[in-house]
């Protein structure tokens, strides 16, 4: 049996696990992480190498930081005055949530934006008396539909820029998908705040950093976690070389045990090791994938159904599906490297503007709603809400399909052929 097919059949057993949960998810992401390993798609040797990634730390030090808030008592008294604002109802809650997280995140990391505003979504749902579970989701898809607005919103976008660099192109400026992301921003937020998060439920669960007793507010130690927080939010900003996002974090959690805002033990509970175990695991799933050449068979497959004059609204349609569908088992850094080159070349052969093409790969390769799997802030999200594969699926997949739709509205009037 290929190594393509193999990794194609763990990653088949694996889903179906997911929906069925035979196994806690954590234990079946680690069994078919160590079935790479097994068979060799992966290197054994790094298997367990995935789970002390940059990720994994940065998550974990925001957790703290983030528990902080709620060990100090500050959350309780931002959450009762955020609900002032909003009132009680869950779709307020969860539309603030997706506008604020939408403007962050076009210009911060979205890992960043959500381990920074899951303590305050967190509370204000508390101080609501709801579940937090479809805000946190929102959350996640806020931080996602930002990340389209800018270049450096999501980490593909510039990866996609320098790709186009490489294969002879004018690579996409600061603002150019900037259309987009805005129409994908207003679709998506009105899309999952009337429809989208009806389609799921509240699970009930309360993240790790936030399960504490209700504690009065200290304002000495409330004002020593807030600049904390503070702090590490804008050296995560502002992407300082120097000082690394993960070490941001774990300075800022330093500061809190130091100062006695939190003790080591309170630190230690408040990470949430589900979440990490997922992301560990579920990163050794999607490379690989990658590593199967699962990508590289999707592309020659594409090449085969386009033939010799497909029309721009065939590549775009074939293309944009194409990435979006892979990016939900695949890295999506990887799966727009594999198919720019591919798009590009088409467009050229055929006499066509080929910056509609690389445009159509940037966005369908973030698109990366529909599975736990198809992004770290999708695994972390896993942890904190306990949703289940066929939750993303449900929810996602309509998103893939109005992202698809916006974009294909949009090309012929802001990049045309």
């Amino acid at each position: 049996m290929t190594p393509m097919a193999l990794a194609l059949g763990i990653l088949a057993i694996t889903i179906i696990c997911f929906i069925w949960e035979p196994f806690p998810i954590a234990v079946t992401a680690i069994l078919a992480s160590l079935s790479y390993g097994f068979f060799g798609i992966v290197k054994m040797n790094t298997v367990f190498a995935a789970y002390d990634n940059n990720t994994n730390i940065l998550l974990a030090g925001m957790m703290v930081v983030g528990a902080s808030l709620f060990h100090t008592g500050i959350t309780d008294a931002i959450g009762k005055k955020m609900v002032a604002l909003t009132g009680k109802s869950e779709r307020n809650i969860i539309l603030a949530t997706l506008i604020v997280s939408c403007l962050l995140s076009s210009v911060c990391s979205n890992i960043g934006v959500m381990v920074a505003m899951a303590p305050l979504v967190t509370a204000m749902c508390v101080a609501a008396g709801i579940g937090p579970s479809r805000a946190l989701l929102g959350l996640l898809f806020g931080a996602q539909f930002g990340g389209f607005v800018t270049l450096v919103g999501v980490g593909s976008n510039a990866a996609a820029a320098a790709s186009m660099g490489e294969l002879g192109l004018t690579p996409f400026g600061f603002f150019s998908i900037t259309p987009f992301g805005i129409g994908v921003c207003i679709i998506g937020t009105l899309y999952f705040t009337f429809i989208g998060s009806r389609m799921i439920p509240d699970t009930g669960y309360i993240p790790e950093f936030a399960k504490t007793e209700k504690k009065e507010l200290n304002k000495s130690k409330a004002t020593i976690a807030s600049i904390t927080m503070l702090v590490v939010l804008a050296v995560i900003a502002s992407g300082i070389k120097a000082v690394p996002m993960h070490v941001a974090a774990v300075l800022g959690a330093c500061v809190i045990v130091a100062t006695r805002c939190m003790t080591l033990k309170e630190a230690l509970k408040a990470i949430d090791w589900n979440c990490l175990i997922l992301v560990g695991a579920l990163s050794v799933i999607s490379t690989g994938v990658k590593n199967s050449g699962a990508g590289q068979a999707v592309a020659d497959l594409i090449i085969h159904i386009l033939g010799d004059n497909p029309s721009p609204f065939m590549i775009s349609t074939v293309m944009f599906w194409a990435a979006a569908g892979l990016t939900q088992i695949m890295s999506n850094i990887p799966t727009i490297l594999v198919f720019m080159p591919i798009g590009i070349s088409i467009a050229q052969q055929i006499g066509v503007s080929p910056y509609p093409v690389a445009m159509i790969i940037t966005l369908a390769g973030a698109a990366s709603y529909a599975t736990p799997f198809a992004a770290p802030q999708n695994m972390m999200t896993v942890g904190w809400t306990q949703y289940k594969f066929l939750d993303f699926l449900k929810i996602g997949i309509p998103m893939v399909v109005l992202t698809y739709l916006v974009i294909v509205g949009l090309i012929p009037v802001f990049l045309p052929y």
